[in-house]
């Protein structure tokens, strides 16, 4: 018997019919992580993973990330998100359109929720991969491996912007292996691919 697709939930729908994230914002140690190494506009693809329950209907269950050569660190490449969480994230009020003046505000509005997210025990509803890392800090974080904890959000009608209102909110922090302080966020608009 051929497996047949279930209702997604609407959460997992934003994520899949709007894979393409491209990154605009970024502050603290994002602007270290969240680069595009051959330059321009970091951006990366989410591609649903799906799973096959007991009623024999496949469901999403996790989502790859892949990019283009060039757009992300290597150390993103293939990661698996997984949905967590069940708190809808909301913000006090919408992002202004993006410019290149705009990163003070973001951080500004995005800073309860991006707090909310470096929690261990959060229940915002996101989704939730562990990314590998080697630090250029010191000879130790050159040769220790790091992981770091990456939470996505998807904050649909956030940006005050005809265009695109949507707004994709990433925040990491240290999960383990070579200890430093390496919290960071960043964030874009997800985009059709």
């Amino acid at each position: 018997m051929q497996a047949t697709k279930t209702t997604t939930p609407a959460h997992l729908l934003m994520w899949a019919r709007t894979p393409r994230v491209s990154i605009d914002y970024r502050e603290n140690f994002g602007v270290e992580l969240l680069r595009a190494p051959a330059g321009g506009r970091p951006q990366f693809q989410l591609m649903p993973k799906y799973l096959e329950n007991g009623k024999k209907e496949e469901v999403i269950v996790q989502f790859n990330l892949t990019f283009a050569a060039g757009r992300m660190l290597p150390n993103w490449e293939e990661l698996l998100f997984t949905p967590l969480g069940f708190l809808v994230p909301r913000l006090e009020q919408k992002l202004p359109p993006w410019g290149p003046d705009s990163g003070p505000i973001y951080s500004k509005i995005l800073d309860r929720l991006v707090t909310e997210l470096y929690r261990h025990d959060t229940n915002v509803l996101r989704l939730e991969a562990n990314i590998p890392l080697f630090l250029d800090h010191s000879p130790e974080s050159q040769q220790t491996l790091t992981i770091d904890r990456v939470r996505m959000v998807y904050l649909p009608d956030s940006v005050d912007s005809p265009t695109n209102p949507n707004f994709v909110l990433i925040a990491f922090s240290y999960l383990d292996g070579y200890k430093v302080m390496q919290n960071g966020s960043a964030g874009g608009p997800p985009e059709a691919p």
